[in-house]
């Protein structure tokens, strides 16, 4: 693959993830309400996945301790 494939796919990568994290937080802005008609899970359904954001987005020191 040539160098100006790979950057072209790193390109196409970047813009995919981005417009998912998009999508993400536009979800979650959305009402409870909502959100459960839609079939997304609540916070109750997914207690892990948020526990390790909240810990990976403390400052250091407290991770530290």
């Amino acid at each position: 693959m040539s160098l100006f494939g790979s950057i072209a796919r790193f390109a196409s990568d970047y813009r995919t993830r981005r417009r998912r994290m998009h999508t993400y937080l536009e979800l979650l802005s959305l009402p409870p309400e909502i959100q459960k008609d839609i079939g997304w899970p609540t916070e109750e359904d997914m207690p892990r996945r948020l526990n390790r954001r909240a810990r990976t987005h403390q400052p250091i020191e407290r991770r530290l301790a």
